[in-house]
């Protein structure tokens, strides 16, 4: 494996053209380079660490905490006593079949607190099962990447091909004579439209985009792009859902690419679609960090997000009559929800964060404002540091507005100092957010990520879809956001 994925890396991804081979191909590379790893490490480091998961569980179970009854407490017990212990591959089965009870635990634990007062019992045991799983957690990931360092080889970043990049002209399911037969019944009136042009573009996770090039026709630009819904059974947002927002923000002169056309059904072209302006710039970074420094993009971001949160949500097509009391708890439930009914893997700490979540959640109430809701980096454009478009707003709705800027903060944080941002923000017309909400909203930036995993290994374990990057993104992503937010909560000392 690790001689396949020093070949993709050195022989086979510099070859590429497209930008969507070329993610698709790291991400593979990633994968066989994990599987690797389990190979070479997980064995000792679950041997090295079952018995200190043995150990936590146990304690917990003698402390007894609030909101569980004796039989609760005693079939935690019968089933950490069947757990056998095991050595060598067989250890991998064991600190599974343990974090699942750990996670089980925190999942009650958690929820007993979910309608009673607070208790420091309970709240120092879920903290003790999470510590446990983060130290597992680091332990695995400290010693990948030893194991990593004399083997690792360069790789490319898989960004998006610029305007001169070769690609093939079919993409999936929209092709340029699909989409032809498609515009051609749609816009009636200029039978001569055509696409010349369809290149997926990689980067998407929760819908497909195309660059498109049309022809023949006013009613659309030359230069689009398409976003594109996943026909999937555990599905999220709609691209329906954002056309109207885009279209208001757009006419209020905020920098997001023009909604030209919406198709809401099932075409020729596959699932539903929207068609938008394609914009100058390039993403300067994945969920996962910033690949380009842009200092200059995030002061003009916090200058966009200020603007927004002063817009009235009736006339972004949000009623205000629909917010929730609390939108954080309310946001934290709706992950929670997602994560529950969607996780295939355990996972402690998640449980934990989620339920720490709740409880900052829960200690003031912010104020309610239109929020973008992904405002990350791979959801922006930028052309010489500056901030030329905002994308993707499908998590667009009515909720505070740490969630934005605790998502920009885990971004922004290396360029310069927060305050500066905060600075920028209130000049703008922002208005002040309390820190500890504002913490609240980087773990929120990662917990939304568990929902988005956990739905994509689902629909690719049930066969819901045998598309590649869904079933690779949602193995390695769940790895890595587990280390942030065990590294944000260790940081807020929560852990």
């Amino acid at each position: 494996m690790r001689a396949i994925s020093e070949e993709l890396a050195t022989r086979i991804i510099p070859e590429l053209r497209s930008g969507d081979a070329i993610e698709r191909a790291t991400l593979a590379r990633l994968i066989l380079s994990d599987l690797a790893a389990d190979l070479d490490v997980l064995p000792t480091v679950a041997s090295e660490r079952a018995s200190a998961f043995r150990a936590s569980i146990s304690a917990a179970l003698a402390a007894r905490p609030g909101g569980t009854s004796a039989a609760q407490i005693e079939h935690w017990r019968t089933t950490l006593a069947a757990i056998p212990a095991e050595s060598g591959s067989g250890a991998q089965r064991e600190i599974a079949a343990l974090r699942t009870l750990a996670a089980q635990m925190a999942r009650e634990l958690g929820d007993a607190e979910r309608n009673a007062a607070p208790s420091s019992a309970v709240e120092a045991t879920l903290r003790q099962l999470a510590a446990t799983d983060a130290g597992w957690l680091t332990a695995y990931a400290a010693a990948i990447a030893a194991t990593a360092e004399s083997a690792a080889a360069p790789a490319s970043s898989g960004s998006p091909p610029s305007d001169s990049t070769a690609a093939p002209r079919v993409a999936g399911s929209v092709t340029t004579e699909a989409l032809t037969a498609y515009l051609r019944r749609a816009f009636p009136r200029t039978p001569e439209i055509a696409a010349t042009e369809v290149i997926q573009i990689p980067g998407g996770r929760s819908k497909k985009t195309f660059f498109v090039t049309i022809s023949g026709s006013d009613a659309l630009p030359e230069r689009a792009v398409i976003r594109q819904d996943y026909a999937l059974k555990y599905e999220g947002t709609k691209v329906g859902d954002e056309f109207t927002p885009l279209a208001r923000l757009a006419a209020r002169g905020l920098p997001v690419p023009r909604p030209w056309h919406l198709e809401r059904a099932e075409s020729e072209v596959g699932p539903p679609f929207m068609i938008v302006d394609r914009l100058k710039g390039s993403a300067p970074g994945s969920y996962f960090g910033l690949q380009k420094p842009c200092p200059g993009a995030f002061r003009d971001m916090a200058r966009v997000l200020a603007v927004l949160h002063r817009m009235a949500p009736a006339d972004l097509g949000f009623p205000a009559s629909s917010a929730p009391g609390n939108t954080l708890e309310a946001l934290v439930d709706r992950y929670e929800r997602k994560w529950r009914d969607n996780a295939t893997r355990a996972s402690p700490l998640i449980d934990y964060a989620y339920a720490w979540a709740r409880q900052q959640a829960r200690r003031e109430r912010g104020a309610t404002v239109v929020v973008h809701g992904d405002a990350g980096p791979y959801n922006f454009l930028i052309d010489e540091d500056r901030l030329t478009a905002v994308l993707d707003w499908e998590f667009a709705h009515l909720g505070d507005p740490a969630e934005d800027l605790g998502i920009v903060r885990v971004y922004a944080e290396g360029l310069f100092e927060w305050q500066e941002f905060l600075d920028l923000y209130a000049a703008a017309g922002g208005a002040p957010v309390p820190e500890p909400r504002v913490r609240l909203g980087m773990v929120l930036q990662f917990l939304k990520g568990t929902t988005l995993v956990a739905a994509s290994g689902r629909n690719f374990e049930e066969g819901w879809t045998r598309e590649f990057v869904k079933g690779a993104s949602s193995f390695t992503g769940l790895r890595l956001i587990e280390q942030r937010i065990a590294r944000l909560l260790a940081r807020f000392e929560a852990l």
